[in-house]
């Protein structure tokens, strides 16, 4: 009975990463001179750093098995990341993200830090005065490897090569406006995640015994796909910002994260 107790839980349980931040929608147009170059130039360059932490998300299963209980299931990821980004006519930015994430899911799953990375775009497509709006997608991924399991308090040590493999698209339209030093702004956000196991079963070891079983596991995706942030932003002498951001409805997350125009 107890490997169909551990069964029943890695089906239930299994869940990814999240997403990254949205971001000011007028980020493009916010740092409009460098340390090295100016304002007039048609490209410039920016380095920064982030600190992003989701403290609450829901997760279902992508496909329902017959006879297995479904059960609710949340989690809690730290993300810490360097982000280079380069804009083209203070409207446009390309920019990549590489870091570091680590995950917990309610107290059962728990994983090391792990190699995390993004690609995206943020386009800030209407000025007027001092309100601003602009969109942005992005692509983040990143493997996790669980190294144990805990259910009803006892370790079961996972024996055979697993990584939790995390893929997922977010669309984030919003709107700004700028005060002097502040910027707030506000993003609705589309998230869609989907994880899958690689491979689908895992072999686990039980607790001070010498007996290994085998594990199925599925794919997930996140419950609610549709959300909102809220952010602000300070801008210091056009060259250098920092950002609070706070996620709600798909994810409760907040982010952290500063920037230099070069």
């Amino acid at each position: 009975m107890l490997w169909r107790l551990t069964l029943c839980f890695f089906l239930a349980l299994f869940s990814p990463l999240s997403a990254m931040f949205a971001g000011n929608p007028a980020q493009p147009a916010l740092l409009n001179k460098g340390i090295w170059i100016g304002s007039s130039s048609w490209a410039s360059f920016r380095i920064g750093y982030l600190d992003d932490w989701i403290y609450k998300q829901r997760f279902m299963d992508e496909f329902k098995l017959e006879g297995v209980t479904h059960t609710r299931t949340f989690l809690k990821l730290s993300t810490y990341a360097g982000i280079a980004t380069i804009n083209f006519k203070n409207r446009f930015d390309l920019y990549g993200i590489v870091g570091s994430s680590r995950l917990q899911i309610d107290e059962e799953i728990f994983t090391k830090r792990a190699l995390s990375w993004s690609v995206g775009a943020k386009l800030m497509f209407l000025k007027h005065g001092n309100f601003f709006l602009g969109t942005d997608l992005k692509y983040f991924e990143t493997n996790q490897k669980p190294k144990y399991f805990v259910v009803e308090g006892l370790p079961y040590n996972i024996v055979s090569n697993y990584r939790l493999k995390y893929k997922e698209i977010q669309v984030a339209l919003g709107m700004t406006y700028r005060a002097w030093l502040f910027a707030p702004y506000i993003n609705g956000t589309y998230i869609l995640t989907h994880v899958e196991p690689e491979p689908a079963v895992v072999l686990v070891r039980l607790p001070d015994m010498d007996e290994i079983v085998d594990v199925e596991s599925k794919s997930i995706l996140c419950k609610k796909r549709f959300g909102t942030t809220f952010g602000l932003t300070l801008i210091d002498c056009c060259k250098a910002s920092l950002s609070l951001e706070w996620r709600v409805f798909n994810q409760n997350a907040i982010n952290v994260n500063g920037e230099i125009r070069f």
